[in-house]
């Protein structure tokens, strides 16, 4: 089925906008080209760019598609780009009916892309021996080897890899090519909390009346039962975390309830900008916002701290956003080439890694240091060492900083030349990128059992 949303799919996913807040959608060179084959893959140079249908369409999340890349990608091809930005359940829906024919290409995170890419058929798989820029040595093992890199989650690896992969078992052909990921944790204001690395503070008694809780049932629940998990008071193993059963979801909701009805939350969240106003306003000292979200406190003069999470069940909560080619739009407009251009030239070039760290987010090919840390391409500058040391090997900055909880990496001077770091410089909040993978709990997808979910979580929202 390559148009509409099939029936029994739409059940699962009817009830997808309730995530519609999920991983910070509402925040903030020299590939191949050519025509496309009959199978949708791409072939020849990219002096074909120019044939297909204009301006190329993309939609997705703000998180995922900003200006900055659509400016970038017309600046290298000298095509137009358009941009229709959405939230994950509006794009899902934008999508499967009717825009698959009409757009060319499409952004979400991994909790949506399962409704487009896996029960509807809706975009096409990508070889990787297409891309210039992935290549084993050059990629991060989170991604070209999930299963040792994510050794501790156990059956968590298989929903990733299914995700991830088209062919999960030879790893050749991509099914949702990853262009950012993160590793989402508690944000906090030093000025009233200690060190934090469990999602148990969130239901710390200090901390009571004075927690911004997630509102959204696919994010606030699994954070629960991470804790829960932990503490023995939920039964379950760290392997099917992200796809919990109905019985897990009616432990971790009536938890949730009794923390909300004793008074631990000073509110619930669902909009980004809530989070936001949460935290630097000071109504709330503590929660579970996003990286961007605390980049954006300190912002306004409060000062906030991201939390490096603890090894074990109550890690940082794993997501990655991607782009695909719609089926049958790119190939019908021509425009299979253009695509995976963006992917490859734009995305996994030289230049996007430091404009996308600016909001927190990481990049799939960081071990390419030779392109990423000190080169460049026909889309620009890599970060330079100051900058990609920072973001990926947790050493500090050259320059002193008064307040690591007030940095914001997007008004520091970074230097392009090597340097030695600052005594008191500021080191990245949750440290190198490593340790942040060594610790990941969770991996975010939309489960199996959301309708109980939804149901439940309605309790909760109105308890």
């Amino acid at each position: 089925m390559t148009t509409g949303m099939k029936r029994r799919n739409f059940v699962k996913y009817a009830g997808v906008g309730a995530a519609a807040g999920l991983a910070g959608c509402s925040g903030g060179g020299g590939g191949d080209g050519g025509e496309s084959d009959s199978d949708g893959t791409t072939s020849g140079s990219s002096d074909t760019l120019d044939s297909g249908s204009r301006p190329l369409q993309w939609i997705g999340p703000a998180w995922a598609a900003r200006s900055g890349q659509s400016d970038k990608f017309t600046e290298m091809t000298g095509i137009d780009l358009e941009i229709t930005t959405a939230t994950n359940s509006t794009t899902q829906q934008r999508v499967l009916s009717g825009g698959q024919s009409s757009l060319d290409a499409v952004s979400c995170d991994t909790s949506a892309i399962g409704a487009i890419a896996t029960d509807n058929d809706a975009t096409y798989a990508l070889p990787t021996s297409d891309f210039s820029n992935w290549t084993p040595d050059t990629v991060a093992d989170l991604f070209t080897d999930p299963g040792s890199a994510l050794e501790g989650l156990g059956q968590q690896v298989e929903t990733y890899n299914e995700i991830l992969w088209d062919d999960p078992g030879e790893q050749t052909e991509f099914k949702f090519p990853p262009t950012i990921c993160n590793f989402d944790a508690i944000g906090s204001n030093p000025k009233y909390v200690d060190e934090v690395s469990k999602w148990g503070a969130l239901f710390d008694d200090q901390y009571e009346g004075q927690v911004a809780m997630g509102g959204t049932a696919a994010i606030t629940i699994p954070e629960a039962i991470m804790y829960l998990l932990d503490n023995d008071m939920i039964d379950g193993d760290i392997g099917t975390l992200n796809n919990p059963t109905e019985g897990q979801i009616d432990t971790a909701v009536d938890f949730l309830i009794d923390q909300k009805q004793s008074g631990q939350f000073r509110s619930t969240w669902t909009a980004y900008g809530n989070s936001v106003n949460l935290m630097s306003s000071e109504e709330a000292v503590i929660g579970d916002i996003w990286q961007p979200a605390c980049l954006d406190v300190r912002r306004s003069g409060t000062p906030c701290n991201y939390a490096t999470m603890s090894e074990g069940i109550q890690g940082y909560r794993y997501w990655y956003g991607g782009v695909a080619p719609l089926k049958p739009g790119a190939q019908d407009r021509n425009n299979m080439a253009e695509v995976q251009s963006l992917i490859n030239d734009v995305h996994w070039g030289a230049w996007f890694p430091g404009y996308i760290q600016n909001w927190g987010y990481s990049v799939p090919h960081y071990p390419n240091t030779d392109l990423v840390r000190d080169g460049s391409d026909d889309s620009g500058q890599g970060m330079g060492p100051e900058y990609y040391d920072w973001a990926y090997n947790g050493t500090g900055t050259y320059q002193s900083v008064e307040n690591d909880a007030l940095f914001d990496p997007q008004s520091y001077e970074w230097s392009m030349e090597e340097g030695e770091p600052a005594d008191d410089g500021c080191v990245r909040d949750s440290g190198p990128i490593s340790e942040r993978i060594d610790r990941i709990g969770f991996f975010q997808i939309w489960p199996d059992n959301s309708s109980h979910m939804l149901e439940r979580w309605r309790e909760f929202t109105s308890a």
